[in-house]
């Protein structure tokens, strides 16, 4: 029984992982990208372009 839970959450947790790729474009994050997001995030929201 506990087994099938285990099994049916890492399932979700594919799915959910496969869907958000899929929603961003299959592209993943470059390293520029996430810099950029954690920038803006210690600027509290404001993106810099440059």
């Amino acid at each position: 029984m506990i087994s099938y839970v285990i099994l049916a959450a890492a399932f979700l947790y594919t799915c959910i992982h496969i869907l958000r790729l899929f929603i961003r474009g299959r592209r993943p994050l470059s390293k520029e990208e996430i810099d950029e997001k954690l920038l803006a995030t210690l600027n509290g929201g404001d993106r810099t372009h440059g």
